[in-house]
């Protein structure tokens, strides 16, 4: 008895020995596998080396280790801004359990890259920011462009594309900024352009856009950032835009838009720049940029503005470092209070009907002035001479000292 059950005991103890061999390896093969680099999705990896190929451009070494595209720099915490080079990818390693790579970001920017946007793009279907910015892309920007719903960042700025903007750049719902400017686009903008309620930055300047500004715009009322200047736009300026209010930055000039300038553009209290320009007719007031008091840059050129300087108190304006409003019809005299801002910089105010002499003290941050084709009398004033001041009084009636010759052109 006491031989059996000490055999027994010891297959007993044989195979627990073997269940706990067991245990151990297979714990050892998981936590292998789980050490393993996760892999980029192989579609993706195709979709890439075609793109790269036609263009003729080849992976950083510091991104594609040993052929894997979503290794080094790529799939790190690098900071994707500042990375030097171009091209450049960035790759999410989170899928199936951290086992799959997805590339989110794409940048082949100012590389020369001739042609047009390759089909292969949309099977990059997990791409948040794409930039293709300052090349030779030519052609129309694909309809599949509308696939990328996660896309945040569109940058395909500074190309020679064309045709008409799809409609379906209204499916990129996620859509932060969008930089199309200075290509060669024609027609006029999609409504569709109003369903990305996320935008902040819309770059649409010097881009070939004609036709009245889409009135669904209105829907963005996130919208930090509006460059829409040296286009084709008609129509009236619209009044939607003061509705909103999150702008800081929006530049219209070098359009064909008919006046007046809104007065809900005073609703714009946080912009700190602000460009209109090229008014084709009606009359704008002055008085909507009273508490517009963040702004750095105000210009104001060629709006048919037929106003006095004295309605708007400019001492509130203590952050303007540039103000031009030429090519007007201001009246009255040169307020004391512009001249006295102390941060400004350049002031441009030709080309108007202004009159009286010119105050006796300005700010010494003043660089440049330009007061030419006015109707301005006086005698020459004594800060004319402050170091590395550029002035232009061409075309007054300004006394220089006491030769009684009228001054024309100072500089």
């Amino acid at each position: 008895m006491r031989r059996r059950n000490s055999s027994s005991g010891g297959g007993g103890f044989r195979g627990h020995l073997l269940w706990l061999v067991l245990v151990l390896w297979s714990w050892r093969i998981a936590a292998a596998q789980a050490q393993q680099a996760p892999k980029t999705d192989p579609i993706e990896v195709s979709a890439l080396n075609t793109i790269m190929g036609r263009w003729g451009l080849t992976a950083s070494s510091e991104w594609n280790i040993s052929g894997e595209p979503c290794s080094g720099v790529a799939s790190d915490k690098s900071d994707w801004d500042n990375y030097p080079k171009d091209p450049a990818i960035k790759c999410d390693c989170s899928s199936n359990n951290n086992t799959i790579c997805h590339i989110i970001k794409l940048r082949v920017r100012k590389l020369n890259v001739v042609g047009r946007i390759p089909a292969e793009l949309q099977n990059l279907t997990f791409l948040q920011d794409l930039n293709l910015n300052q090349n030779y892309l030519t052609g129309a920007i694909p309809s599949f462009i509308g696939k990328f719903a996660s896309m945040k960042y569109l940058g395909l700025g500074f190309n020679p594309l064309s045709g008409q903007l799809p409609k379906e750049l209204g499916n990129l719902t996620n859509l932060l900024s969008l930089g199309i400017s200075l290509d060669n686009f024609t027609g006029e903008l999609p409504e569709e352009l109003g369903n990305l309620t996320k935008l902040e930055q819309l770059y649409i300047d010097s881009s070939g856009f004609s036709g009245p500004f889409p009135s669904t715009i209105s829907k963005l009322k996130n919208l930090k950032y509006l460059k829409a200047s040296d286009n084709e736009f008609t129509g009236k300026l619209p009044d939607y835009l003061g509705s909103l209010t999150e702008l800081e930055d929006l530049a219209f000039q070098g359009n064909s838009f008919e006046g007046p300038i809104p007065a809900s553009f005073s609703n714009l209290t946080k912009l700190t720049n602000l460009r209109i320009g090229d008014i084709v007719n009606g009359s704008s007031s002055l008085g909507f940029i009273s508490n517009l008091t963040s702004l750095t840059n105000l210009v104001l050129r060629n709006c048919r503005i037929s106003e006095n300087l004295e309605t708007v108190d400019f001492s509130k304006f203590a952050a303007l470092t540039m103000l031009d409003l030429s090519f007007n019809n201001i009246t009255g005299q040169v307020p004391q209070s512009i001249l006295n801002l102390g941060r400004l910089q350049f002031l441009f105010l030709g080309n108007n009907s202004l009159i009286g002499s010119l105050p006796n003290v300005i700010s010494s941050s003043l660089k440049v002035i330009d007061f030419s084709y006015n109707h301005l009398t006086g005698t020459f004033p004594s800060w004319a001479t402050q170091n590395n001041l550029q002035l232009n009084l061409v075309a007054n009636n300004i006394v220089l000292g006491s030769t009684k010759n009228r001054l024309f052109v100072c500089g």
